[in-house]
Parts: C-alpha cells; sequence; structure tokens
C-alpha cells in the first residue's frame, strides 16, 4: 500500500466514491480511498435510488440536477450505473400541496430545471397504476428517475480508478493522527498514508471516524422501511416504465422495480438505531424488519394505487440510515481541525452525491465551492447540537416528512434552545420566538386577543398585520429589539489592525468609528459581511449569527502565529437595538456621553455608561434607515439595561419589536441581507457591494481577483408587486415580457409604504426601468414595477439625522 497521498478519503459508499472521482476528474490523481469492508457496505447497498431535481433551495436543486446528468455522463462513457430516465410525478392531495409544487417550479426556473404541472388524465397515462380519485393535481419533473446503488457506486470507482485514484477494500481505517504541520497520518492494518487532506466520508461510521479526530459529528442512525412487491400484472404488461412516484403527504416514494414496484415510506415512529455508535462489524446486513410500522402510509399508497393491495410481498429492507438535525449532509472543512472534510449525513446519497463530489473537489483544490452550499455546511451547527439534540431533531424531521415546510416555520423539536436573559419578560409581552444556531430570539409580539403562535401557510400569515404595526410603531416613535443572536468577535494585539486589513475588502475605521465591510474569497466571491468598530484598544466584528463556525474557519486560515488575538464573544455579549426618529432622545437620556449627531454621529461606535452600566458598547448603525443604535454588554446586565429603556421609553412611544419587522422594514429601505442578497454565489460587484471595496488600499484577500472581474452577470432589482391577499416570501420566479429572467432572493411587507416589495436578481441586459416586470407567486403572475430608488427616504436622512 502507497506510503503517501493527496488525498484520503474514507468511506467507499456513493458519496466517498464521487469525492474520489470527481478529485481524478479535476487532475488530483494523487488520491486514496479507504473502505473497511466491501465498496457499497452500510447504507448504499440497500438504497432505493430514486432521483428527483425539483427541490429547494436552489443549492439543493442543483446538487440534484448535477447528479442526474453526471448518471446520464458515465452511462454514455462506458460506466453503467443502472440509469432510469423515467421522469417524476408529484401528488397533490390537497391545494397546500399544489401551492407547495407551485412554489418549487417557480423556484427551479432559475435553474432552467422544466417542471410543470399536467391534468389528472396525464397523469394516469404516464403512470395506469395511479387512481387519481384521492387526489386534485399532479406535477410533473422531466430529470426524475432512479440508478441501482450497486452499479452507480462501482461506476464512480471504476471512472476514478480509470483516472489515476487508488481504492483499498478491506482497510479499516483504526487512527487519524494530525501533524504540526496540518498534514495527516492515517493508520491502517495495512499501513500509514501520509495525506494533505482527509475526507470523512465514512457514512453509517462517520460518528466512529470523527471520533478518531477529535470530533463528534451530530449524526444519529434511523430504521427505514421500502418493500419491494412480487410481479403486478398492469406493470408487466404497460410497455413502457413507470415514472418515479413521490406522494408528500404521506412520506411515501414508489417507482417500478423489475415487473413490480418499489414502496417506500418515512414511518411515523421514528426508531433509532445505535444511538451511541454503529458497531465495527456491520455491512451488508439488514435490520429485523416490522411493516406494522409503515401501515398508515401504505393504506394511503393503496388509494392511489389500489394495484398495491393485491400484489404480493417480494421483500422488505429495514436499513440504517444516518442523518443530521435537519437531515440534510453535513459538507465541508470542519471548522475545528484544519485540512479535515466532512461528507457525512447525506440522506439522499444517489440523489445529491454526484453533486456533493463536485462541490467537495471544487472545496478542497479550489479553496471554496463555486455555489453557495451554506445550507448543508457542517459549520451550521455547533456546540448545541448535542446527541439528545440531533436525537429530538432526527425524530421530529423523520416523523414529520409528509408535512410541508411553511415560510418563517420554527419548529417545535429540541425546544426551547438557549435563552436571552430577558426571555421571559419578552414572553410576557406577547413574544413568539423562533430559533437560530441553538438560541431563542423573539419573531413578533403578539397583540392583546391574538394567539401567541405563527399560523402555517404559504399566504399571508396570523402575524402578517402585527408585525406591519411593529414597524409603523418603530417609524413614528422608537422600537426595542432584542439583539443578542449576532455573531460579535474581538480582535486585538499588535498585529490586530494589519491581520484585519488583509482579510477585509473595505478600509478600517478610525478610532471611535465603523464601517461595513464585505470579505472576499480569494476568488473575489463575497463570503461575508461585517460591521467593524474600532474601539481604540481593540476591534469588534459583528455579523451573521449563524455563519460565526464558518467565519472562525475562514479567520483561523489566516491567522498569525502570534500578534493577533481573536476572541469568540457572540455568546457573551447580549444585545439590545433602538431604532426611531426618538432614539437619540431615549438613549441621550440614559447616556453619560453626549448622543447628539455632533456628538455621536452616524456610523460611531464607542463604550458608553448607560443606565448606570458601565462599558455598555454603542454602534450608532441602521437597518431600519432610522436612527438606530446597538448595544452589546455582559449577558448580566442585560435585563437592568432592558427594564431601564422601557421605563424610561415610555415618553418616546417605545415598542418591543421582532425580528420580523427589522426584516420588513429594510425591504423598505431596500437594504440587502446575509444569506438572501448577500451570499457567496455571488462577486462584489454584481451584489452593489463594490462601493465597500477598497482597492487602493493594499493587499486584501480577493484583491487581485476583485482588480479583474468581468462584465456583471446579474444585478440586484428591486419590484413592488400587485400581489394582493398573496404573499412574497423568497425564490420566486422574476418575469420579463412574460419570459422568466430572474429570480427573488427575499420579499415582504413595508410597513409604511404598504406595498409587497421584493429584492431579487436579474441579468444586466434585463433590467430596464419602465420594463413589463411580473412575479410568479403560487402559479400566477403578478404585475411589478421596478423601484430604482428606496422606497422608503430614498437620501438616507433619517438615519443620519
Amino acid at each position: 500500500m502507497e506510503t503517501t497521498a493527496r488525498v484520503v478519503v474514507i468511506g467507499g459508499g456513493v458519496v466517498g466514491c464521487s469525492i474520489l472521482y470527481h478529485l481524478a476528474k479535476n487532475g488530483w490523481n494523487d488520491v486514496t480511498l479507504l473502505e473497511r469492508q466491501e465498496l457499497t457496505s452500510g447504507s448504499s447497498w440497500h438504497a432505493a435510488g430514486g432521483l428527483f431535481t425539483v427541490v429547494r433551495p436552489n443549492s439543493a436543486a442543483e446538487m440534484h440536477r448535477y447528479t442526474f446528468q453526471i448518471y446520464r455522463e458515465l452511462e454514455e462513457s462506458g460506466q453503467a450505473c443502472g440509469f432510469h430516465s423515467t421522469g417524476g410525478l408529484n401528488i397533490c392531495r390537497t391545494q397546500e400541496e399544489i401551492d407547495s409544487n407551485s412554489m418549487m417550479q417557480s423556484a427551479c426556473r432559475r435553474l432552467g430545471i422544466e417542471g410543470h404541472f399536467i391534468s389528472l388524465e396525464e397523469a394516469k397515462q404516464k403512470a395506469p397504476v395511479l387512481d387519481t380519485d384521492h387526489m386534485i393535481g399532479a406535477f410533473w419533473e422531466e430529470e426524475g428517475g432512479h440508478v441501482d446503488p450497486a452499479s452507480a457506486t462501482q461506476a464512480f470507482a471504476a471512472a476514478a480508478r480509470q483516472l489515476g485514484a487508488t481504492i483499498h477494500r478491506h482497510t479499516p481505517v483504526t487512527a487519524t493522527k494530525q501533524r504540526a504541520d496540518g498534514t495527516w497520518d492515517v493508520v491502517t492494518e495495512k499501513g500509514t498514508i501520509h495525506a494533505e487532506y482527509i475526507v470523512n466520508a465514512a457514512g453509517l461510521w462517520g460518528r466512529e471516524v470523527g471520533r478518531l479526530a477529535g470530533i463528534e459529528l451530530p449524526l444519529m442512525p434511523v430504521e427505514h422501511h421500502y418493500l419491494v412487491t412480487e410481479t403486478i400484472p398492469l406493470v408487466e404488461n404497460l410497455g413502457f416504465e413507470l415514472p418515479q412516484i413521490n406522494d408528500n403527504e404521506t412520506g411515501c416514494y414508489a417507482r417500478q422495480e423489475g415487473m413490480g414496484m418499489l414502496l417506500g415510506a418515512y414511518e411515523h415512529t421514528c426508531t433509532h438505531w445505535a444511538k451511541d455508535g454503529t458497531p465495527a462489524d456491520f455491512g451488508h446486513e439488514l435490520l429485523p424488519d416490522d411493516l406494522s410500522c409503515m401501515e398508515w402510509n401504505f393504506e394511503r399508497s393503496v388509494e392511489i394505487m389500489p394495484c398495491l393491495a393485491e400484489a404480493g410481498v417480494k421483500r422488505v429492507i429495514n436499513g440504517p440510515m444516518i442523518f443530521s438535525p435537519d437531515l440534510s449532509p453535513l459538507i465541508g472543512p470542519h471548522p475545528a481541525l484544519r485540512n479535515y472534510f466532512c461528507a457525512n449525513g447525506i440522506m439522499a446519497g444517489f440523489n445529491q452525491g454526484g453533486g456533493i463530489g463536485r462541490v467537495m473537489a471544487e472545496w478542497i483544490i479550489g479553496g471554496e465551492p463555486e455555489i453557495d452550499i451554506f445550507n448543508w455546511d457542517v459549520a451550521r451547527f455547533g456546540d448545541f447540537a448535542t446527541q439528545k439534540y440531533t436525537e429530538d431533531m432526527t425524530r421530529y424531521f423523520y416523523e414529520n416528512r409528509s408535512e410541508k415546510i411553511f415560510p418563517y416555520q420554527s419548529f417545535p423539536a429540541a425546544r426551547p434552545q438557549a435563552k436571552s436573559p430577558v426571555h421571559d419578560k419578552l414572553a410576557a409581552q406577547g413574544a413568539v420566538f423562533g430559533t437560530g444556531f441553538g438560541s431563542e430570539h423573539a419573531t413578533w409580539f403578539a397583540p392583546e386577543g391574538v394567539k401567541a403562535e405563527d399560523s402555517l401557510t404559504y399566504r399571508q400569515p396570523n402575524w402578517w398585520g402585527p408585525v406591519a404595526e411593529e414597524g409603523k410603531r418603530l417609524r413614528s416613535g422608537v422600537g426595542l429589539f432584542e439583539f443578542s443572536d449576532m455573531a460579535k468577535f474581538e480582535v486585538s494585539g499588535p498585529k490586530a489592525a494589519e491581520w484585519l486589513d488583509h482579510i477585509m475588502a473595505n478600509r478600517l475605521p478610525k478610532p471611535g468609528r465603523l464601517c461595513l465591510s464585505p470579505m472576499l474569497s480569494d476568488s473575489g466571491r463575497v463570503i461575508g459581511d461585517f460591521t467593524i468598530s474600532n474601539l481604540g484598544d481593540r476591534y469588534l466584528l459583528v455579523c451573521t449569527y449563524a455563519m460565526q463556525l464558518a467565519y472562525l474557519r475562514h479567520f483561523r486560515k489566516y491567522l498569525p502565529a502570534d500578534g493577533v488575538e481573536l476572541q469568540n464573544l457572540s455568546d457573551d455579549l447580549a444585545g439590545l437595538s433602538i431604532a426611531g426618529p426618538n432614539a437619540k432622545a431615549l438613549i441621550s437620556r440614559l447616556a453619560d456621553h453626549d448622543m447628539s449627531t455632533n456628538g455621536f454621529p452616524f456610523l460611531s461606535a464607542g463604550e458608553i455608561t448607560l443606565a448606570g452600566i458601565q462599558n455598555v458598547i454603542a454602534l450608532r448603525v441602521s437597518y431600519t434607515g432610522e436612527t438606530g443604535y446597538e448595544l452589546y454588554l455582559p449577558r448580566t446586565d442585560q435585563p437592568a439595561l432592558f427594564d431601564a429603556l422601557v421605563a424610561e421609553g415610555e415618553q418616546y412611544d417605545l415598542s418591543l419589536c421582532g425580528l420580523r419587522s427589522l426584516m420588513m422594514l429594510r425591504l423598505e429601505k431596500g437594504f440587502a441581507a446575509w444569506g438572501t442578497e448577500l451570499t457567496s454565489d455571488y462577486f462584489a460587484h454584481e451584489c452593489g457591494m463594490m462601493h465597500h471595496v477598497k482597492l487602493d488600499k493594499g493587499d486584501f484577500v480577493g484583491r487581485v481577483a476583485a482588480q479583474n472581474y468581468g462584465a456583471a452577470r446579474e444585478r440586484p432589482i428591486t419590484l413592488t408587486v400587485d400581489a394582493g391577499d398573496d404573499a412574497i416570501w423568497g425564490d420566486e420566479a422574476i418575469f420579463l415580457d412574460g419570459e422568466p429572467v430572474g429570480y427573488v432572493s427575499s420579499g415582504g411587507w413595508g410597513p409604511v409604504t404598504e406595498h409587497h416589495i421584493a429584492l431579487g436578481y436579474v441579468p444586466v441586459n434585463s433590467y430596464h426601468e419602465g420594463g413589463a416586470y411580473s412575479v410568479e407567486i403560487l402559479g400566477r403572475l403578478c404585475p411589478a414595477q421596478l423601484q430604482p430608488n428606496p422606497l422608503f427616504d430614498p437620501a438616507g436622512s433619517r438615519m443620519r439625522e
């Protein structure tokens, strides 16, 4: 066995073999895969192999689409993978399911993925096994089908070998040891391989392989049933192959298998398996089956496929699958380790494996993926994702696979999560809470007589009016937000300024001032959006709470051995924020500092004493378009400051506001948000950030790329939309002259301007003032008007007063 390799991939399932293939395809053929038993041992061999491409978000749809395409390419190159391109049918039993598919159809227009509704008659023609009496609609996707699990895995493996990669079977990894230079020794009974990078693609053994490197991955195995029928005469006599059939409202999927059918179900009762660790000797075994677990699912499937009722059962598969808390993959560089990549918890490996192989190869070779894939990034989970949390979340999402996910929906599992010190005070005032990165936050406040709970709908929910009222009250008085859920980093030391200047694209602010700055990747993509405050002896960086581990991972990539002290204070400092025309008067009543515009102008930063509390970090910055202040202080001091602001604020028309009103208010100003308008899908000149990129300040990460930007592919657009009683949430297609040209990145209601507002992107040559735009909302084209300027206070004078 070789003693060195550029990359060692641990795990020979479809994902590991795909990663190996894509590394070799991109020129890295000094790569090795180690498999403890045979290829496909674990979960791959017993997978159903279904393929579908119409899915949200777009990054997932792109992964599915690419995987579908790579199977076709492998087949055409002579690598048989049992690929069946049959198309796919989504069954719609309710109007909500039609709405859900309409939203996915609109979202997928961005990628050119074809899907459309068909009549029930046409659905029965494509799938004669259907009884459409229990259906009110059917959605057809062209790129649906299935692959043979063993053949697909072997196809990736064979293609990788042809490109020079090496595979060792029956070679379990017994240790992974990192050297001082960041490289790894991968120890097996057959010898040790010294590798620059490790990829943990160990499937059911992802936890165990992670523990060899000292990390605990939030993963939990679950039992999953499907059955294969005997020959069904109706299927046998068709003369063509049935499409993939998805009945999301029952958590079921079906396809043709031989002359019978395969039926799988996400059972109503989740059964976890091997909670504390996958047995070392487990391989091509199955678990004892219990068809009673899927009895409800089976009965609902017989309603629409009556032939199943008379079919004999040929075999039952109950195999373990390993999931992350939200049932989405954990991929990318682990934030706690150098040169250690994860590709774990991949539920739909045959639907996503090709795309994951591509993205992982891009990440390893080029340092970043070519699309924003944070929704699958391993860094989206922190220490809050304990074993108990993972067990509770996997149970909830598995048992509720038949339920749709609605806009802004918060899930009840593993709640409550971490609370702010004023959580109970907010709850007493009617706060409705959501969660993010393991923490509770107030989303809106239910007025008296309104239930403090979200209604779930694709249209206007029960909080639509109350949230708009919060925004109106803020614009006429002052609004108070609990603002702890922001990532906060303190940077100090003799080299602090030099280091920050290197990783940030804007010039650093002078003492007592703050600036907004994008952070760029080497290729010039926008990978972060920061408020940087110069507090004299140190800098405070404030950014998106959920991104903190991803940012730490990037920071550490450039952190010098000495001279810079970096602290993550995200959970040490609590936050409050006030904004509105009366905010300056309120803070002036409580501060020991001159808070007038002359004494503390817009974009000021400093430590003040506020309501007798010393060393409160005050930032004069606005995300509402009004005079605003973000206030950060130790958690123990937050309740006292909250009480003081509420008491003193009575004379200034203070009202409590949730984060949803903040997101509505920023739409009126056209302010971008991280994760919607600002993502790593875009370069700085495409997302309106170039005025924060200072090419003349000297060298910084991404500067060369930014100097050489080509023509922008897309540009931001703001639209007001005639949506009536509907709502805009994001991902809706934007049409120009009746043709889809762009997409909505985020949307909502303007509390004061009283318009449906959509922020989004269109190609540069599709931006026309006065153009005949429309936005597709639940299958309906709603007229839209381009707004070249912010709808509220376009000059921006109110936040600077």
